[in-house]
């Protein structure tokens, strides 16, 4: 969503006491009532000294001029902890989403449809309560894939390919606030089961 007339995303702080919301059959119909129509630009010749502050939020198609902004980052530490809490970490995110991995080895060890993620620096987490047991296979690339788990009830906390450097594979759903965090991108979308899309509006809750 951009917002403003340099595409900024606008600080979080500033208020809002009125919105007006309008809905057009064509960029082009947009264009021409912000820029051109005599009865919009009356009104807010009018209403000028009254407004502090203005700006315009594009919700469709996402874009008002130009090419969008990129998403502003705000790197945060997140507390996660496994299913039994013997193993416990902090992990560093710069956007609170998760990546959707639908490969075939994901769900082999969670058991599901596919996995939560997001790839982060080897720094970046921290085991802060127990050690986790660590399991070995062999990834696509040919290289060695280390996955760090509780030796307990098996959570899955991260994975490190050797492929990848100083980068690692963290599980974002067991972080706190886990569950509130929305998709973010998804990868290996060629394994996605066929019927994933329509589980939330297709069966009974």
């Amino acid at each position: 969503m951009t917002m403003g007339r340099n595409q900024s995303w606008e600080p979080y702080s500033k208020g809002m006491t009125h919105a007006f919301v309008l809905e057009f059959a064509s960029a082009a119909d947009r264009d021409y009532y912000i820029l051109r129509d005599p009865a919009h630009i009356s009104f807010s010749q009018s209403a000028s000294p009254l407004i502090e502050d203005s700006l315009v939020v594009d919700i469709e198609p996402g874009n008002l001029f130009g090419s969008a902004p990129s998403r502003p980052s705000f790197p945060t530490e997140y507390k996660g902890s496994c299913h039994c809490g013997s193993i416990e970490w902090t992990a560093v995110l710069e956007t609170p989403e998760h990546i959707l991995c639908h490969c075939g080895t994901c769900k082999k060890l969670g058991g599901g449809p596919y996995s939560l993620n997001q790839i982060i620096g080897r720094e970046d987490l921290v085991i802060t309560k127990g050690s986790p047991s660590t399991y070995t296979y062999t990834g696509d690339s040919g290289k060695s894939v280390r996955c760090y788990f509780c030796g307990e009830c098996t959570s899955h906390v991260y994975h490190h390919q050797e492929i990848m450097g100083d980068k690692i594979i963290v599980r974002t759903i067991l972080l706190e606030g886990g569950e509130a965090m929305q998709p973010g991108g998804e990868i290996f979308g060629q394994g996605k089961l066929g019927w994933v899309e329509d589980v939330r509006n297709g069966l009974p809750s």
